[in-house]
């Protein structure tokens, strides 16, 4: 091996979710950035169907609708784990890694995660198992109840139980928890379905319509009066026995009562000509005191330790 070649990069994007079209815009936006004098960006496009797609000719986003598609499959050899466009004679690509650009669905759920770990090719983000647990919202509250990480006062239903009888749930979740409460579906990410409800027919109209989108759904006290704030954890290095690095502290700006898919997602765009992620208003670092700074990452590390996560 040749440490002066460049090393292929697989960057995957789109996929199953209701966020595929910002994926994709995260993907293009990745393969831009991506250094050329050290790495090989090789774009595979998930579609809405789930089947992968090698875009060659892509260099930027304007590329992307005249791009030429290739079906590939995943494998592994002797060699290693490869993507190979599809017949007998189909060209195999070995990969160095595989960076994840997908928002929410099977791209961050666990599936994909699965794949590359069955097929021995290194990626970014989160492992398979944490990838199961984090983008359950209900799994992640039961996982953090054993640590010293606070969190919502709430309760989850099935989708069943609510298209049987949406009323009798609504009355249920009062008496529990009071109102106003906040109705998420447990499996979908960037706000999308999430309600607050201050009146009970407010909440058995937000249940009603959370239950056609996900098969199960989240209900928690809606706190008033709070602030956002976002760290990122990850492991340093396998070999210095499990340190965790963490990032400065984000305060996302938003311009409702709670985090919207506009604000994350489309807020920006038209005064700075930026787009996706890149258009969250953001206050970086946050104006906070050290000892909550220190609050904030110490939850962060502990919450990525419960949940398994890796990388």
């Amino acid at each position: 091996f040749n440490i002066y070649m460049k090393k292929k990069v697989l960057v995957m994007f789109g996929g199953i979710a209701p966020e595929h079209e910002v994926s994709i815009i995260t993907g293009l936006q990745v393969v831009e950035k991506m250094d050329r004098n050290l790495y090989d960006p090789i774009a595979l496009f998930v579609d809405k169907q789930g089947k992968f797609q090698l875009l060659t000719g892509l260099n930027s986003r304007k590329d992307f609708f005249k791009a030429h598609k290739v079906e590939v499959s995943f494998g592994l050899d002797i060699t290693g784990g490869f993507i190979k466009s599809a017949g007998f004679l189909g060209k195999k690509i070995y990969p160095a890694a595989a960076y994840l650009a997908f928002h929410g669905g099977t791209g961050e759920s666990g599936p994909m995660q699965g794949l590359l770990e069955a097929v021995n090719i290194p990626f970014t983000s989160v492992n398979q198992e944490a990838a199961v647990i984090t983008m359950n919202k209900q799994l992640t509250k039961q996982v953090l109840a054993g640590t010293t990480v606070k969190t919502v006062e709430g309760m989850s239903v099935f989708a069943i139980a609510i298209k049987a009888n949406s009323a009798q749930v609504a009355k249920m979740a009062i008496d529990k928890l009071s109102l106003p409460v906040i109705v998420k579906p447990v499996h979908l990410g960037s706000s999308i379905g999430i309600k607050v409800a201050r009146s009970e027919i407010e909440l058995e109209k937000a249940l009603i319509e959370s239950a056609h989108i996900d098969n199960e759904i989240l209900i928690e006290k809606f706190l008033t009066n709070f602030v956002e704030y976002n760290c990122s954890v990850r492991l340093i290095s396998a070999l210095t026995n499990g340190e965790l690095e963490v990032s400065e502290i984000e305060k996302p700006v938003s311009q409702g009562e709670i985090l919207s898919f506009a604000d994350k997602y489309q807020r920006g765009g038209k005064k700075t000509g930026a787009d996706g992620m890149a258009s969250l208003q953001r206050e970086l670092p946050a104006k906070i005191d050290a000892r909550l700074r220190e609050q904030i990452q110490t939850a962060a590390k502990t919450a990525f330790t419960a949940c398994r996560c890796k990388g």
